[in-house]
């Protein structure tokens, strides 16, 4: 009973980010470690990952928003290479791309982002024995965000988000690090629910079945990796 009210305090804790998977998932030594790195995307859908590993694997999901790639790669040590896990599973992106309507200028530009990737892969195989799985960055819905985000100085827009992936996407071809394409997941064809339905009216952040979604696919994505891992 403790185990499941533990799990319950942590669904409802995620959902305003204020816990972490390491927070109620004790270490044992037998099991795999996970390390999720990215956005308040990967905050959100955190909670179900956990769900789904239970009795498999330890995860370990650092409280703060990840950010952008360059966040990320200062982040670096204490995210992921501290906790010398068997897999790490990442993503940046959606920070990147927020346009400045003042210059026109990327948060990070692209040529920049290609070489935050690059290091973020790099760092992790140097420090650690983990397999890398990178995770593109989910859709933003425009005229949602726009509206949401009318006041600010920064715009974010999809088809920045698919310039981004289609970057992030290269990079991980080139270095040979398998991609789970969660902006697929939810643009699927012919899907019980689409992409309008799965994200909410800021036209970023996911809805709850949208979270479940997604956790589902990157503890299935992880699971693979791990059978395979262990042959």
């Amino acid at each position: 009973m403790k185990r499941y009210l533990a799990l319950a305090v942590f669904i409802l804790s995620s959902m305003i980010y204020g816990v972490t998977a390491e927070e109620i998932t004790k270490p044992e030594t037998d099991l795999p470690k996970i390390v999720l790195i990215g956005d308040s995307i990967r905050l959100s859908y955190t909670a179900s990952v956990v769900k789904e590993l239970e009795g498999r694997a330890v995860v370990f999901s650092p409280k703060p928003n990840g950010q952008d790639s360059r966040n990320v790669l200062k982040n670096l040590d204490a995210w992921a290479i501290k906790q010398q896990p068997a897999i790490v599973h990442f993503n940046c992106g959606i920070h990147d791309t927020k346009k400045f309507k003042s210059t026109g200028k990327f948060q990070v530009s692209p040529e920049e982002y290609e070489t935050n990737l690059r290091k973020i892969v790099e760092q992790i195989r140097d420090k650690t024995d983990a397999v890398v799985i990178f995770a593109t960055s989910t859709p933003i819905i425009d005229d949602r965000a726009a509206k949401v985000r009318a006041e600010r100085d920064y715009e974010l827009l999809n088809a920045s988000i698919e310039q981004y992936n289609a970057i992030a996407k290269k990079v991980m071809t080139d270095l040979k690090v398998p991609i789970n394409d969660l902006n697929a997941t939810l643009n699927a064809p012919k899907a019980p629910e689409t992409t309008e339905t799965l994200i909410v009216a800021d036209g970023v952040h996911l809805t709850s079945a949208g979270q479940i979604m997604l956790g589902q696919k990157v503890a299935h994505t992880i699971e693979n990796h791990l059978k395979t891992r262990s042959k």
